[in-house]
Parts: C-alpha cells; structure tokens; sequence
C-alpha cells in the first residue's frame, strides 16, 4: 500500500511529529498497532479521511478569517478615500513602503492588522492628503529695444 495521501496530510499540519503519527494510527486501529503497514485498508481510509475533513474546516476558518481581515482594511481605505473597485489602485497604495510594502492580496492576517492600525492612524490625523501636482512655472521675458539715437528707448 502507498501511504503518500496520509503523509501529505501528515505534512499539511501545522505541527507534526513522528509521535503524531503513531497516535493516529494508534486510535484508528483502536490501539491495535502503531504502524501504519498493520493498518487495515478501511482503518487507513477512515484514518486519512478524518485527517483531510479536519484540515478542510481548518483552512476555511483561516479563509473566513483573512476575509474579514481584508475587508476591515478595504472599509477603512474607502473611508480615506481610496477607490476599493480598482484593483491597481488598492495596489499602488499598499505597495508605498510607509504602508505595507506589498501588494494587498499577499498580506497576511498579521500584516492586514498591521495595515488597519496604519489606516486608522492616516484616518485620525485627517486623512491622505491629496498629491499635489505644482504649476508649471511661467517666465516672463522683457525685451528692451535700443535705438541709436539718445531718447529712444521702447520697452515691450
């Protein structure tokens, strides 16, 4: 028997250890044996089914829990004023070095908390000040005309 589908789960664990496996094995095969090639087929798939059902609930706590995280920092965003339709712009804005340094959808639970305290700091001290673009600069040129005679002179 191929015993990959139970150490790819094994290794999907946060945390794992040799001892972790032999406990399974253990309470699968109601402390039978703790080796996995003593295993019967159905306590194999029951054992790894029961693996992969867990993980699953796992990962869409953590999912669910990202979502919000994502969507607390997106409300705030739109509250500064940032449009939260444009991808690109949600962006540009996380990846200035001040704020995240990387693009929204790469940030963590951890860093979208990061995230929200730097917003909630923008949106106390008044907001994002828009980017001021400066005029460009005009000159203004004098032209003096000198005739040669004296007393002439024409200014423009």
């Amino acid at each position: 028997m191929n015993y990959a589908r139970f150490y790819a789960l094994l290794g999907r664990l946060p945390v794992h250890t040799e001892d972790m496996k032999e406990q399974f094995v253990l309470q699968y095969t109601d402390n039978r044996t703790s080796s996995l090639r003593e295993m019967s087929t159905q306590e194999y798939k029951a054992m790894c089914d029961a693996l992969e059902n867990s993980l699953k609930d796992d990962y869409s706590l953590r999912r669910e829990e990202l979502r919000r995280h994502r969507s607390t920092a997106l409300h705030i965003m739109q509250r500064l004023g940032i449009d939260t339709t444009d991808w690109v712009r949600i962006n540009a804005f996380c990846l200035d070095a001040r704020i995240a340094g990387k693009p929204f959808a790469v940030l963590g639970i951890g860093e979208l908390d990061d995230l929200v305290v730097k917003l909630r700091g923008i949106e106390r001290k008044g907001g994002i000040r828009p980017h001021q673009e400066t005029p460009p600069q005009t000159t203004k040129t004098t032209v003096v005309v000198f005739d040669t005679q004296p007393g002439n002179h024409l200014v423009n």
